[in-house]
């Protein structure tokens, strides 16, 4: 009688937890994705000339509101393919992995994070072409170059320096009110582990300071 229980114990939990793809699960699966595709659609976006502040603060907001619902479907979609190994699982992992790392590079400059979950889009789904793109664009961007950097005049203001360098992380972004004018730095690091600094009065460059900061001592050695 023991055995006859312990095998249908066993029986009962494969029938539950298949290890093999199986349409039941993945169909719903997929509509758990469908309706966070749909919350995702009525987010309110920032306008065409909202501040960087305010598309910050927007996406923050948005993705806070959808965090319950996405993490309860990422974690199921996750013990799903490590249980059934199903590759279609694994293209919506890396998927995920690609959009996030997206707002870290395009939002906030934040270019380490973002190669980091880009190689965990490659962890899930070795053969993802866009996570392999979006790393060389990442490295690309992730120090100013020279080169870059000596396209930056006097005059421009911040649209054109963004077209030329992109922006800097935004708490590398330090402003001041002196006398009803806005006067602020972006700070960009460079390879050798220093920094380069420009300067703006109201949204105007008037200078610029390739080295700004010097690499750490370690490295200068």
């Amino acid at each position: 009688m023991r055995r006859f229980l312990a095998v249908a114990l066993i029986y009962a939990g494969c029938a539950t937890t298949p290890h093999k793809p199986n349409a039941r699960e993945w169909n719903l699966l997929m509509a758990d994705y469908q309706w966070i595709q749909t919350l995702r659609a009525a987010q309110k976006t920032p306008g065409p000339n909202a501040s960087r502040k305010e598309q910050i603060g927007a996406r923050v907001e948005n993705l806070t509101r959808l965090q319950p619902t996405y993490v309860a479907f990422m974690d199921k979609l996750r013990d799903y393919h490590d249980r059934t190994g199903d590759g279609r699982a694994a293209t919506i992992l890396g998927k995920e992995k690609i959009a996030l790392g997206d707002e870290y590079m395009n939002v906030l400059s934040r270019y380490d994070k973002a190669i980091e979950l880009y190689r965990q889009a490659l962890e899930v789904d070795s053969g993802n072409v866009e996570a392999q793109q979006r790393i060389a664009v990442a490295e690309q961007r992730r120090f100013v170059s020279m080169n870059s950097f000596a396209l930056i005049k006097t005059g421009m203001r911040e649209e054109d320096v963004r077209k030329l360098v992109g922006f800097p992380r935004e708490d590398w972004i330090k402003q001041v009110m002196q006398n009803s004018r806005v006067y602020s730095v972006w700070i960009y690091p460079k390879s050798d582990g220093g920094a380069s600094a420009i300067y703006f009065d109201n949204g105007v460059v008037y200078h610029t300071n390739w080295n700004a900061a010097a690499p750490p001592a370690s490295q200068t050695k």
